[in-house]
């Protein structure tokens, strides 16, 4: 089967809507990369970031009109800088190409199969995401990155509530949590999880949401979509324990109202943005 990826350029500003046009016009993957293909550094609160600009690649079908989506990125006034066909090969391993190692924070990183960080105090998440989201490339597993990475996992029990690759179940695993649960409904997501924990040596607990949602957590992230974090709010309320944090994200600015109004039991201790995307760290008092 032939696969056409498409390469668009945006300015980090805009990078967001980029991704929807991709969705919209029928991508199956969006992958977001530096425009320079270097390793990716997030900058610290306050300061300027590093990607002024990023190529976006959306990958599709075999039956898409190519011409007609480059015509509607230009209409959008994104510029389309690459194209291939993608013939005979494992397509899902074609953007590792341009996955680079990426900092989170002080100490956390992440870094595809087969690369090293040097970086001395580092820890390094090793991921090989497969087909499952999560890499960190993406604005909402970012945040949350860098909020385990500042945070004290020590003795903790975290739940990974739509864990995909398992980045950031692993990552806290990694940063100390006593504890890692990884729920997807996703097989696909489990898989990928279950190989990306036992390749970085984490003892994970994998399963459904059915399976596992009935116990508590100290913390409980949550990186899905507005939608069903409204529709869940009860359950990923009651998997917090009393004293407990739960993360949220997965949000658009416009969406924030809508989740507080649905979670208003919680008390909200910050939020944070990124690229339009909101994280929200709230806690449910002892």
């Amino acid at each position: 089967m032939i696969w056409h990826n498409v390469t668009a350029a945006a300015s980090r500003d805009d990078s967001s809507t980029l991704e929807q046009y991709f969705w919209d016009l029928g991508a199956i993957s969006v992958t977001v990369v530096d425009a320079s293909d270097d390793p990716q550094y997030e900058p610290a609160p306050g300061e300027a970031p590093l990607w002024r600009s990023v190529h976006m690649r959306g990958l599709f079908e075999d039956d898409v009109d190519v011409a007609y989506i480059q015509q509607r990125l230009a209409d959008e006034q994104f510029t389309v800088v690459d194209y291939e066909k993608l013939e005979d090969r494992q397509w899902e391993r074609e953007w590792l190409k341009h996955f680079q190692p990426m900092r989170f924070g002080a100490k956390l990183w992440v870094c595809p199969t087969g690369m090293n960080v040097s970086a001395k105090r580092s820890v390094v998440v090793d991921l090989d995401p497969g087909l499952a989201f999560g890499t960190g490339t993406h604005s909402t597993t970012r945040l949350c990155l860098e909020w385990l990475d500042g945070f004290d996992l020590d003795h903790r029990r975290v739940l990974d509530f739509g864990c995909g690759s398992g980045i950031l179940g692993i990552a806290a695993g990694l940063l100390g949590a006593e504890e890692v649960i990884a729920i997807d409904n996703d097989p696909q997501a489990l898989a990928s999880t279950r190989k990306n924990a036992s390749k970085n040596g984490v003892a994970v607990t994998i399963g459904l949401p059915e399976d596992t949602l009935g116990g508590q957590y100290h913390i409980v992230i949550a990186n899905i979509l507005a939608q069903p974090l409204i529709e869940l709010s009860d359950a990923l309320m009651n998997a917090v324990l009393p004293g407990g944090d739960l993360i949220l994200s997965g949000i658009m600015q416009s969406q924030k109202d809508w989740v507080l109004e649905a979670y208003r039991a919680l008390e909200l201790v910050e939020h944070r943005s990124h690229g339009g995307w909101l994280l929200l760290h709230m806690h449910r008092n002892a």
